[in-house]
């Protein structure tokens, strides 16, 4: 899955509660299911002791007892140890098959291999192809925490919104998107999916360090 979205609008933050939900087994933001397991995110932004401090916010904020996912939440920090998805190849095969449901990679951009345009469509795809062949080995899905495009967003199809190459929405089996709202504070949470039942656009209002959901809405008359 793709979780694309602008900087600065909580990306990080909704991962973090995504990893919760599915390392607890709880539906996400009230409303998705999710098959509970343990969760790797590797992030290579943030400071550690940054996602350190959020962690235990965002379960407090769930009223989550972090004992309870102390087994199931992993976190590695790559920020000054950068590594691209081709270096992370021998990391990710020294964990056996079913050692976690869900690696979170937070942000992508900063994984692509030296010299890779993310514009290019095939280098891109390649890139998928990798992260295709660790899910195979590993037996779990990925999520990739990218950033939207410049420029207004209201007017683009769910597919088109994230920098960079065509190749990247395609490539996934959903391509999660959050766009402004036109109420401060809010956002609207859409989804192309492949293989399960469409997703109604939903409208989340940020109530830190968490996203609350609002309800369906008409996304065509909120976004701006």
């Amino acid at each position: 899955m793709n979780i694309i979205a602008a900087p600065k609008v909580g990306k990080s933050w909704l991962v973090i509660d995504l990893a919760l939900a599915i390392a607890s087994n709880q539906l996400w933001l009230g409303m998705f299911e999710t098959i509970g397991g343990p969760v790797l995110i590797l992030d290579n932004e943030l400071h550690a002791e940054t996602v350190a401090s959020r962690i235990p916010k965002v379960a407090a904020a769930r009223g989550l007892d972090l004992n309870t996912v102390a087994e199931t939440v992993f976190v590695q920090t790559l920020r000054g140890k950068l590594q691209d998805i081709k270096a992370l190849g021998n990391y990710f095969r020294t964990f056996p098959a079913g050692k976690f449901k869900v690696i979170i990679i937070d942000a992508f951009y900063r994984a692509l291999p030296p010299g890779i345009d993310e514009n290019d469509n095939a280098a891109m795809a390649a890139v998928y192809n990798t992260i295709d062949d660790y899910a195979d080995h590993l037996g779990c899905s990925f999520i990739l925490i990218h950033h939207a495009s410049n420029g207004n967003q209201a007017n683009k199809a769910v597919t088109d919104i994230g920098s960079g190459a065509g190749s990247q929405s395609r490539a996934t089996d959903t391509h999660l998107v959050l766009r402004p709202h036109k109420e401060d504070g809010c956002v609207v949470l859409e989804a192309a999916v492949r293989s399960w039942p469409s997703v109604d656009s939903r409208c989340l209002r940020w109530n830190f360090p968490i996203f609350i959901p609002q309800g369906p809405i008409d996304a065509c008359d909120k976004l701006v």
